[in-house]
């Protein structure tokens, strides 16, 4: 015998599709109201911050076996350059080690043609026409800002090895430059791991502000050390407004 089967227990194919859609829309949504999510990822943030600078800190205590000085990267040993290349390129495996898992960060590094997170929820947002290509982003950062994060950077290692009575300046600009790297991997892990955009929102735009800061302090030790953080300015920036935008449009 034939069982019939109810239909109005099996919505069609179209409707529980429009229906996920909704729910992974919703999701962010719900996110923006528990700011709880702050109180519980902040310590990782300080922790890391800590971390990170006592990464770029420790080999300035070594002995210094210099290399050749070439225009725009100064003369420095060796590990120094180890430890900044540690820190610049792979301040998300730091946040790992502190948290306990695997950073939307460092995914996107390692495969960047996946979004973190929730499968299709990135797609089902509504984003601007002039959002950048998914291949622009691996690009722009590993190799237009984080190799000038990495110049910046190994100009002001040479700085504190040159004019230590600088020091408690120099201090206070690489801190909050590591607070600056902290920020964005939890903007990664915020925006694509939780899929909280309002949260993110907040939290991009502190990343792009103590950037800026990081920059400004990097400028009054030394000009090109600055400047060399604009292009990074810049591709927060264009983050910063795709975030904007994701957060009122959806």
């Amino acid at each position: 015998d034939h069982v019939p089967t109810n239909n109005k227990n099996h919505p069609p194919k179209e409707e529980e599709e429009e229906e996920e859609v909704m729910k992974m829309k919703m999701r962010g949504g719900a996110c923006d109201s528990d700011a709880t999510m702050f109180i519980k990822l902040l310590p990782n943030v300080i922790l890391q911050s800590i971390l990170l600078y006592f990464v770029l800190l420790a080999p300035t205590t070594s002995s210094n076996f210099p290399l050749q000085d070439f225009y725009p990267i100064k003369n420095l040993p060796f590990i120094q350059y180890v430890s900044i290349f540690v820190v610049i390129f792979a301040s998300s495996l730091v946040s790992s080690a502190v948290d306990g898992t695997l950073s939307a960060a460092s995914k996107q590094v390692l495969d960047p043609n996946v979004v973190p997170g929730e499968t299709g929820w990135y797609d089902s947002l509504n984003r601007p026409k002039w959002e950048p290509p998914g291949f622009v982003f691996p690009i722009m950062w590993l190799i237009v800002s984080k190799p000038t994060q990495f110049i910046a950077v190994s100009r002001m290692m040479r700085l504190f090895s040159t004019q230590k009575k600088e020091g408690g300046r120099w201090n206070a600009a690489m801190l909050v430059y590591c607070i600056h790297l902290s920020l964005g991997d939890l903007w990664n892990k915020v925006f694509f791991g939780y899929q909280c955009p309002g949260r993110g929102v907040v939290v991009i735009m502190a990343f792009w502000g103590v950037l800026i800061a990081s920059a400004g302090l990097f400028w009054r030790l030394e000009k090109e050390a600055g400047l060399f953080l604009i292009p990074t300015i810049c591709w927060v920036g264009i983050a910063s407004a795709l975030n904007w935008f994701i957060y009122l449009n959806n």
